[in-house]
């Protein structure tokens, strides 16, 4: 897995429960690849009993959810 990056596709953000929209500044880890951002995403719910999402910055400039990484309590 790489380190995350500043520029990257994919990020890794907490989840909020009920969210209706995602702020404009968001505190997220950013990777390159989508393997990479699902990696982290395992090892962050894991590690802090935390869900978080995996989203890919599209053409258009907003970002798009893949997928949901649930934490086992």
């Amino acid at each position: 897995m790489a380190d995350p990056i500043a520029s990257g596709r994919y990020r890794v953000r907490a989840a909020v429960e009920r969210e209706q929209s995602v702020p404009l500044q968001v505190q997220a880890a950013r990777f390159n690849t989508r393997d990479d951002a699902e990696t982290f995403a395992q090892l962050v719910a894991h590690d802090r009993l935390q869900n978080v999402v995996v989203e890919k910055l599209a053409p258009g400039g907003c970002w798009l959810q893949l997928s949901l990484v649930a934490c086992a309590f």
